[in-house]
């Protein structure tokens, strides 16, 4: 199966689109049951979720174009930075959920709530986009 490289893009856009509207919904039902600082809580998770999510399906995509690439068109295209950005972001997440529970206020529920929102946003979009990747590629025959 060969992965084509615009329904990757077009998967990762419906990450985004499925975690604003998830979070839309939930936050506009938080406020008004918990308050303003919880509905906050649960837009500021689902931020921190979506771009860890994000940089997490980047990484899977380029893996995948990777493999079906040629080897020395691979370790030409990967950034001498990227071991760094690798090891950077895990901290990077753990700092901006402190930040958010410190300065902010945030609430923990609210947090884990709205990182569980992009967990759902990344699973549907995944589960809308199975059936497209899936498909015979046309330019194979």
């Amino acid at each position: 199966m060969k992965v084509r490289a615009d329904l990757l893009v077009q998967w990762g856009r419906r990450i985004g689109l499925w975690t604003l509207t998830l979070t839309l919904v939930v936050s506009s039902l938080t406020y008004p049951l918990a308050g303003r600082d919880q509905a906050l809580s649960v837009v500021l998770g689902a931020l921190l979720g979506l771009f860890n999510l994000q940089s997490l399906a980047r990484a899977g995509f380029r893996m995948l174009l990777a493999a079906e690439a040629e080897p020395d068109a691979t370790a030409a295209r990967t950034s001498r930075f990227a071991p760094l950005l690798a090891t950077l972001r895990w901290p990077a997440t753990a700092l901006a959920t402190a930040a958010v529970l410190w300065y902010m206020p945030g609430r923990p529920e609210g947090l884990v709530a709205g990182v569980l929102l992009a967990l759902i946003g990344f699973t549907a979009a995944a589960l809308q986009s199975a059936r497209e990747l899936n498909l015979p590629n046309p330019d194979d025959d």
